[in-house]
């Protein structure tokens, strides 16, 4: 859970109501890559027919079919939420439960979506250190519940997040394992992709490998935190499933008139590899933030850095510096003494934001070891 907005950092709206306003605060709110955004003027000319018979979306099955490897259905959503949702949706009964963890996106900030969608299904929560679910822990959670007890709610899917709300990744070895426990249950897996692409770079993984090869039956492909605008989709590889899905869509208000400029995007984030390049500078970009944190004392990492986000505790001196030289993190909930924050890189963070970030880190390094910078390698008070 985030801490009331910093307002010393916020912007207003008209009618009074506060907007935070944070360096590195979220991907979600970058520009359109350059690519992403011509490929929108690209099919803004001529006339196309509607409601996804046009020649853009006609060509996501073939595209993300040879992106994945293998026969893909693809459907494009506006939101994570609607395409966690929709997804959830098609493979959860109304009297269905997901197995997912406590802290999942799905359970915390999507209101209700999937129980929405699924028309009246359930959420069955489980633990798991940053935020991941344990093999141990879903066939623990499988064997109380009771597979085909009229008494209790259907076992309909378990729904993992790549990477999780708390940066961490899935390792293929822990994927197909959680899936392998899921499908001799009778449960089908959804991946909640919202940086899968930042995960896929992580973890020197094929999106192959890191879907369908692992035991993904389902998942939301986010792209809108990497670079695209309003574009995710859901994608399934199983026909069965598409068949539905693709009533469900209609039904849900996701078949859009203009389907063409969302499809365009789709088709763009996968051209020269545009996914691959804004997901390893996103990263590259964490990796300095955390490189920089490193060198100062007291500083606590509550979970390892893996993608572009970073999860920090910092002591109140730093955290203090960092505002008075005019950079506002966001502040986060985290267990421990000091400030927690949030920071989430981007493709296009500003280079001269970074370094300012690592000045203020050297100096406070160097204040706190008799004016003298401890070695680059150094990780002092990192957990």
């Amino acid at each position: 859970m985030m801490h009331p907005p910093n307002l010393a950092a916020a912007s207003f709206q008209p009618g009074g109501s506060e907007i935070a306003t944070y360096h590195f605060n979220s991907d979600n709110g970058v520009p359109v890559c350059e690519q992403v955004m011509n490929a929108l003027l690209s099919c803004n000319h001529g006339t196309e027919t509607a409601y996804g018979a046009d020649r853009f979306t006609a060509r996501l099955g073939p595209v993300y079919s040879e992106f994945f490897e293998r026969e893909t259905f693809v459907f494009p959503v506006a939101t994570g939420t609607a395409g966690n949702g929709l997804a959830l949706g098609a493979v959860t009964p109304p009297y269905g439960t997901i197995f997912c963890h406590e802290s999942a996106h799905i359970v915390t900030t999507e209101g209700g979506a999937p129980e929405f969608y699924s028309g009246g299904g359930r959420m069955t929560l489980l633990p798991g250190e940053h935020n991941k679910v344990s093999g141990a822990d879903l066939d623990k959670a499988l064997r109380k519940h009771g597979i085909g007890n009229v008494h209790h709610m259907a076992a309909s899917a378990v729904s993992l997040t790549q990477a999780t709300e708390a940066g961490v990744v899935y390792a293929k070895e822990e994927l197909t394992e959680l899936a392998e426990i899921a499908h001799k249950a009778g449960l089908k897996v959804h991946l909640d992709g919202a940086r899968i692409s930042n995960a896929m770079v992580s973890l020197g993984l094929t999106p192959a490998e890191i879907t369908w090869k692992a035991g993904v039956d389902i998942l939301t492909f986010g792209t809108t935190k990497n670079g695209t605008m309003n574009a995710e989709a859901v994608i399934t590889f199983d026909p069965e499933i598409a068949r539905g899905l693709g009533f469900m869509h209609k039904r849900a208000g996701h078949l859009f008139s203009k389907m063409r400029y969302m499809s365009a995007q789709l088709l763009s984030f996968l051209e020269n590899d545009l996914w691959r390049s804004n997901a390893i500078q996103a990263n590259r970009n964490a990796s300095r933030i955390e490189a920089a944190l490193k060198r100062c004392e007291g500083v606590i990492f509550p979970h390892p850095v893996q993608i572009n986000e970073v999860f920090v505790i910092l002591p109140p001196r730093l955290s203090r510096a960092q505002r008075e030289k005019g950079i506002h993190l966001r502040p986060w909930e985290l267990e421990g003494n000091g400030d927690g924050f949030r920071l989430v890189m981007s493709y296009c963070d500003r280079p001269e934001d970074i370094e300012l970030f690592e000045e203020i880190c050297r100096e406070d390094a160097a204040s706190q070891n008799g004016g003298h910078e401890p070695p680059a390698h150094a990780q002092l008070g990192s957990g």
